[in-house]
């Protein structure tokens, strides 16, 4: 939303970055990443919807050694630069960003690559998800939509439980420090209100695998993409994801004399 204050919008895509790599939510991943570089013939990944950057510190660590030639630029309609700026400076050779708003439902040609969002599918509702893919479609843009939750009671507990537990015990080692952060996570609670909020809202409004599956032969009417859905399983939880790739076209045999 727009008006939200972006000052606490950064400190949650801080916290969600923390936890994503403390947690490693997307160990298991990695097989999938490369094999959408290898399918889709591309080095490069572009983000969107990208918060805080979170889950790219040790995706980047893993798979430099396999693919030294791969590269990630980062995108959000309300880009976090503090910390994507953060991220390029450990990564200087493989990370770029867009301080500019890049709005995933339109993303600017000149951006190419396999299109990444993770855990941030479920902000847009189906019509809006549904032109999301559509633009990755049209533009011929690989794509592989995330998710570390699913949508169910016990999710819902979870978070619940576990939410303002987490961003109190994660905050303090929080970088940058900032003292404003401590007073709101402390003294007034409104960033753990605000997660947590933020958390209970993204667990109802979590696609299912099916359901991402109708989004995206719904944004891919000419049957243009090959289109997978699947679960990684192996690090601390699931999760759950859509891999969109363009068919290839035959090349027609050229007329001989």
């Amino acid at each position: 939303m727009p008006w939200f204050p972006a000052w606490l919008r950064d400190y949650g895509t801080d916290f969600l970055r923390a936890i994503a790599d403390r947690a490693d939510y997307y160990e298991q991943l990695i097989p999938v990443l490369l094999d959408a570089l290898d399918r889709s013939r591309r080095s490069a990944f572009v983000d969107i919807a990208a918060g805080g950057g979170g889950g790219w510190e040790k995706i980047l660590q893993r798979m430099i050694p396999l693919r030294p030639d791969m590269n990630v630029t980062l995108t959000d309609i309300f880009p976090n630069r503090e910390a994507f700026a953060k991220l390029a400076s450990r990564f200087p050779a493989h990370v770029t960003f867009c301080a500019y708003p890049v709005d995933a439902l339109n993303v600017p040609s000149h951006l190419r690559g396999v299109r990444t969002q993770f855990m941030s599918f479920h902000h847009f509702r189906p019509r809006a998800a549904q032109r999301l893919l559509a633009d990755a479609v049209e533009q011929r843009s690989p794509i592989l939509v995330v998710e570390a939750q699913e949508r169910n009671a016990f999710n819902l507990l979870k978070f619940l439980v576990l939410s303002p537990l987490c961003v109190w015990l994660l905050t303090p080692g929080i970088r940058p420090f900032r003292w404003k952060r401590i007073f709101f996570t402390y003294f007034i609670p409104l960033i753990p209100a605000y997660l947590l909020w933020d958390g209970l809202v993204s667990v109802c409004r979590t696609y299912t695998l099916n359901e991402m599956l109708d989004l995206a032969y719904g944004a891919d009417l000419d049957r243009s993409y090959i289109w997978e859905v699947g679960k990684a399983k192996g690090g601390l939880m699931p999760v759950s994801y859509l891999l969109g790739y363009p068919v290839e076209r035959p090349v027609s045999p050229s007329s001989g004399g």
